[in-house]
């Protein structure tokens, strides 16, 4: 998660649930994460470790890990 800051992360983040449709709640649900946990990633106050990371990026369709990494724009 070197590439990215926990602001720019969010804000990939929260794009990502927004093209999905998908809402915090269901995104923790989804990864087995507390809704705590997601709220802080998209908020900008922490990033994921690399297992988290990880859950996120299979529990959201079409969400591209480099993305979300700041390493590519689209």
């Amino acid at each position: 998660m070197h590439h990215s800051d926990p602001y720019s992360f969010a804000k990939r983040l929260n794009s990502c649930l927004h093209q999905a449709r998908i809402s915090q709640l269901e995104l923790a649900n989804r990864t087995g994460l507390k809704p705590t946990q997601i709220n802080h990633f998209c908020c900008g106050r922490r990033l994921p470790n690399l297992r988290n990371f990880s859950k996120i990026c299979q529990s959201l369709p079409g969400a591209d890990p480099r993305y979300l990494m700041g390493i590519t724009d689209t």
